[in-house]
């Protein structure tokens, strides 16, 4: 029991709900809140690596950045009441190195806010988001990429699995980012990589990643698959 209540114990935390219902209920809510407050009360500001799942909030986001100023990895899956949450949160995580984000919409204040606020960050995962289908994607957006692209200039990993970006925003990263060793552009329907751009894609990033490459090894391939198109681009896969 003393050992458990070691900070130590606490520098690493995983946070995952999982439920068969689609939606929960004020106590459980409440519960769950407490008992990842409570985690991370328990590591003292000594948390390194936070992983949360299918919960959080804007205001849960603010809790942890504020009692963890030496947290390195952020890790955000189905996360569906977070906009706007790391544009506060940010601030207080200045050693903040690798931000992955799944399935969970953030803001384009959010991406500036991180950039401006976390100097150290090298590998960043923006990954769909819950409001997106396939019929989305089509329509093309380049605030996110050009968010990167302005206050992200020391990447070194970059994923945008389903993004709506263009050719004009990929372009804009490859100027802005020019340390990037991967870049992940899996399901971007909207770019073109045949001229002029994909021969620079082939010559500045090691570790590349098409937009028709396959999806099937992808973490959350599972509840992602809908946003894939066949290889005719006329249907979606299962």
């Amino acid at each position: 029991m003393k050992v458990c209540h070691g900070p130590a114990m606490w520098r690493v935390i995983d946070l995952k709900y999982e439920s068969h219902f689609s939606r929960m209920s004020l106590v459980l809510y409440m519960l769950l809140d407490r008992m990842y407050r409570i985690a991370v009360d328990r590591s003292q500001g000594k948390l390194l690596i936070i992983s949360i799942q299918n919960f959080g909030s804007r205001e849960l986001l603010n809790y942890i950045a504020k009692r963890s100023s030496q947290l390195r990895y952020l890790k955000l899956v189905k996360c569906f009441n977070i906009a706007g949450g790391l544009a506060v949160a940010a601030k207080n995580l200045p050693l903040l190195e690798e931000l992955h984000i799944h399935l969970t919409f953030i803001s384009e204040e959010d991406i500036e806010s991180v950039g401006r606020y976390c100097p150290l960050l090298n590998s960043f995962t923006l990954n769909a988001s819950e409001y997106d289908t396939p019929v989305n994607l089509i329509s093309a957006d380049d605030g996110q990429a050009l968010d990167i692209a302005k206050s992200m200039p020391e990447l070194r990993h970059l994923a945008l699995i389903a993004n709506t970006l263009t050719n004009v925003g990929l372009e804009a990263i490859l100027d802005g980012c020019p340390h990037l060793l991967s870049l992940d552009l899996r399901c971007c329907y909207n770019i073109d990589l045949e001229g002029d751009l994909g021969k620079r894609c082939r010559e500045q990033i090691v570790d590349r990643k098409q937009p028709c490459a396959s999806c099937q090894d992808y973490e959350f391939y599972s509840e992602f698959s809908h946003y894939c198109f066949s290889n005719d681009d006329s249907t979606f896969r299962d």
